[in-house]
């Protein structure tokens, strides 16, 4: 058990076999301190690097983000229409994309991105609709979810035959693959998720969601309702059309997740029938 907790520390240590973010993201975050700040200079920094600004405009023409009117055909003109907050969200997901799409393993990565944008846009749909924090941009949950099995991700490249003896267990057992996780590797997909973030120094609130998205009590206090909303998002989806099949059956019951976060029945109603349409987005945006 304490392999996997030394490898990651040595791992995290070590640096230079982990993904990075390109620097067009941290100068991104610095842009967002700044609030005078406007669209040329936020469109400057990400037309610095011209593959970045292919994806990124072939991302806000998809479904996932389009919000109808003319095709965008300027990174100023997705800047404008988008805003700043979910323009860094999409760079971010970008980034993490590129730097773990050629790496397969024991996982289904279409399958994988596929259940991991639709967590994301469905986490930024409860925050919207039900969070309770104005400080938290919903781009952030957005990010949050997107990002919320990336530890997956590095156990399948970093620690693959821990992790295929995981899988093997896991679909042997039927059981949910955290758990089988927390028994066999001494830490869940979540904390190793969560240490990634870390290093990436992106802010707490989104690590912790990652951290804690299968236990969210065990979160700090501020943070438990993005844990919560992250977890709510992840079992919406794979209940309502946007599973991982590798990770099992759902925590809990949506109806019982939803509860959780205070919403009535009319309200989880509707969180309900918006998964499938969230989920069609996330194929179309990751194609």
């Amino acid at each position: 058990m304490a392999y996997i907790i030394n490898g990651m520390r040595e791992l995290l240590e070590r640096g230079e076999q982990l993904p990075t973010l390109p620097t067009v993201v941290f100068q991104l975050h610095r842009v967002l301190e700044n609030e005078h700040a406007g669209t040329g200079d936020v469109a400057a920094i990400i037309e610095r690097d011209p593959a970045l600004t292919t994806r990124l405009l072939r991302a806000a023409n998809s479904a996932a983000f389009s919000r109808g009117g003319d095709r965008i055909g300027s990174v100023a003109a997705a800047v404008s229409r988008l805003g700043v907050n979910q323009i860094r969200a999409i760079c971010i997901v970008l980034a993490v994309v590129k730097s773990f799409r050629s790496r397969a393993g024991g996982l289904d990565h279409q399958a994988f991105w596929v259940h991991s944008a639709a967590v994301g846009m469905t986490a930024r749909y409860l925050w919207s609709r039900f969070g309770s924090d104005p400080a938290i941009s919903a781009d952030d949950l957005y990010v949050a979810g997107l990002l919320h099995d990336t530890g997956l991700l590095v156990l399948e490249q970093f620690f693959p035959d821990e992790f295929a003896g995981v899988l093997t267990t896991r679909g042997a057992s039927g059981g949910r693959l955290w758990q089988t996780e927390e028994n066999e590797l001494g830490m869940d997909h979540g904390a190793v998720g969560g240490l990634l973030l870390g290093r990436w120094s992106l802010p707490p609130h989104v690590a912790e969601g990652v951290t804690n998205h299968h236990h969210p009590h065990q979160a700090e206090e501020r943070y438990q309702e993005v844990s919560r909303v992250v977890q709510a998002a992840e079992v919406l989806c794979t209940e309502y059309g946007a599973a991982l099949v590798d990770e099992g059956t759902a925590d809990f019951s949506p109806e019982d997740v939803l509860t959780e976060l205070g919403l009535d029945q009319t309200d989880i109603a509707a969180a309900i029938a918006e998964v499938p349409k969230l989920a069609e987005k996330a194929g179309q945006f990751l194609a």
